[in-house]
């Protein structure tokens, strides 16, 4: 599976969580969890006594699943806190006494909106009264992580189909589209708690030939990484992974270009710039390329764009 078939795959896993409420949604969970842990047993309600607050669970390392997947936990975030302190209760009672529990993971349908203070002070509270090994809360971005570590073949038998990605050039469907959305959406007045420049920032655009104009555009993008990585936040770390893959792609192939410097104020490091933030904006709209400079920025920083002064005393 190609980059552009796991960015349509994703797309379609994320269509299906937010139209999975209650036992859907723990189905979606349940099969994936399956194909990803040989070890992992799905429990299924018996008669009257229910499942004893167990969704799944691992034996073999004593791990407990408890799925919670309301229309809007948003507006059942109160909800949350008790079915989570009663299922606990529930749960330990049964089956602490089969197969001891040394996990806890409080499964949330949270469609990418995070977790609340409250769900995670309750986590913690069991976590030390109960002197588990760990105990938290399991947000689709986990399960997102998880489904992308399987096979090509099953995660389309959980997504489903995945059409061409070369018949819908029409749409741009990419991780990279989506997070320039975000940003757009979400740019925020200048913060300086928000800079991510690192004291060895202007040193790596020394050392790679950069100009003042390319200094500016990254600086100025550099201060609003705060959205970019609250974006990260609420996703998977196969977003983040393939959202630099991406751009380390871009300047990968800027780098292979024949570039012929045609003046003394613009080096060859600074048209591979361009031709990135050209790639990552090819309709050229000013807030777009505004919004691509923040990606940029933070990339660059990583060394994921450009070369890294210090690479030879890491390796």
């Amino acid at each position: 599976m190609n980059r552009d078939e796991k960015a349509l795959a994703r797309g379609l896993f994320r269509l299906k969580v937010h139209e999975s409420d209650g036992q859907a949604f723990e189905g979606l969970f349940v099969a994936i969890m399956q194909k990803a842990n040989p070890d992992f047993i799905p429990i299924k309600p018996q008669g009257n006594i229910g499942d004893r607050k167990n969704d799944g669970y691992d034996r073999k390392n004593g791990r407990y699943y408890q799925v919670f997947a309301p229309e809007d936990i948003r507006k059942s975030r109160g909800d949350a806190v008790e079915k989570l302190k009663e299922d606990f209760i529930g749960l330990k009672a049964f089956w602490d006494k089969t197969y001891q529990i040394k996990e806890y993971y409080f499964v949330c349908n949270d469609k990418y909106k995070g977790s609340f203070p409250t769900i995670e002070d309750t986590l913690a509270a069991i976590k030390r009264e109960h002197k588990l090994d760990d105990c938290g809360c399991f947000l689709v971005k986990h399960l997102e992580d998880v489904l992308f570590t399987l096979p090509n073949d099953v995660i389309i038998s959980i997504v489903g189909f995945i059409p061409d990605p070369a018949k819908i050039e029409i749409l741009d469907y990419s991780i990279l589209n989506e997070v320039i959305k975000h940003i757009l959406q979400h740019k925020r007045q200048l913060d300086l708690s928000q800079i991510l420049k690192a004291p060895d920032f202007d040193d790596k655009i020394k050392f790679n030939g950069l100009g003042p104009q390319v200094s500016t555009l990254l600086n100025n993008g550099s201060y609003h990484v705060g959205v970019l990585e609250n974006y990260f936040d609420f996703n998977s770390s196969f977003t983040k992974q393939e959202l630099r893959d991406t751009l380390n792609e871009m300047y990968r192939n800027a780098l292979t270009k024949d570039w012929i410097e045609n003046s003394v104020e613009v080096s060859r490091s600074d048209l591979v710039f361009f031709d990135i933030l050209r790639s990552a904006t090819p309709n050229d709209a000013e807030a777009t390329q505004n919004a691509a400079l923040v990606v940029m920025a933070y990339f660059f920083e990583s060394c994921d764009i450009f070369e890294d002064p210090d690479q030879d005393e890491k390796q």
